[in-house]
């Protein structure tokens, strides 16, 4: 096909593209309500903990209501970390529950740049055998990881932006920073006592559904 048989299907093309976006920006400048979202990414570990473990891909699922141009919400956030050399193939968990808010800059347009501030709980534990300690605790029923958790704080920020591809689905693309206390942790089978603090840093990438 030359290139002048094309220039039909590209121009209705891009104003099938206009027409749609069009009818997405209006519906989207004045929507209010509950919303949900979730998202999967990568993160790496600093401070402190640095000295446990390395990355990994933590998974996070929100519910948030949404009155104007902010969101306040709830969500879970859950990751398995590697350990450091030379027990990569462990692994500790970390749980967090998050209360957040978010302002969202240039509310109605399709691509939708957000603030989000996050703070709540965090809970670090060590996965696997090897991380035991010995002799176990005596009340730890069978079956039962008896390696101990440590719980604390955390707060941070996202910085991102929402890709509006329907009225009511859009993709989250952000990257996020926090930094977390805890509980001193100790990890005797490394030499390592004393752990307190530590940052994370990594991205995500996600879904967003308004009903």
């Amino acid at each position: 096909m030359r290139p002048s048989h094309l220039r039909l299907p590209l121009i209705c093309a891009a104003l099938g593209l206009a027409i749609n976006a069009g009818d997405l920006l209006g519906q989207q400048e004045d929507r209010n309500g509950f919303g949900f979202s979730g998202s999967l990414g990568w993160s790496t570990i600093g401070g402190d903990f640095s000295q446990l473990m390395t990355t990994a891909v933590p998974g996070e699922g929100s519910i948030w209501y949404q009155p104007s141009w902010w969101r306040i919400g709830v969500s879970i956030h859950v990751a398995s970390y590697d350990a450091v050399e030379p027990f990569q193939d462990r692994t500790i968990s970390q749980v967090e529950f998050q209360l957040f808010g978010t302002f969202l800059f240039l509310r109605g347009n399709l691509v939708q740049p957000y603030a989000q501030v996050r703070a709540g709980t965090t809970r670090w534990r060590p996965e696997g055998p090897v991380f035991d300690p010995n002799p176990p605790p005596p009340d730890v029923p069978p079956g039962e990881n008896p390696a101990p958790g440590e719980n604390g704080f955390q707060g941070g920020l996202a910085l991102g932006a929402e890709f509006w591809v329907t009225k009511n689905f859009g993709i989250d693309v952000g990257g996020l920073f926090s930094a977390f206390s805890t509980e001193e942790f100790d990890v005797p089978i490394l030499g390592i006592t004393g752990l307190s603090s530590g940052t994370e840093l990594g991205f995500r990438v996600g879904v967003v559904w308004f009903p």
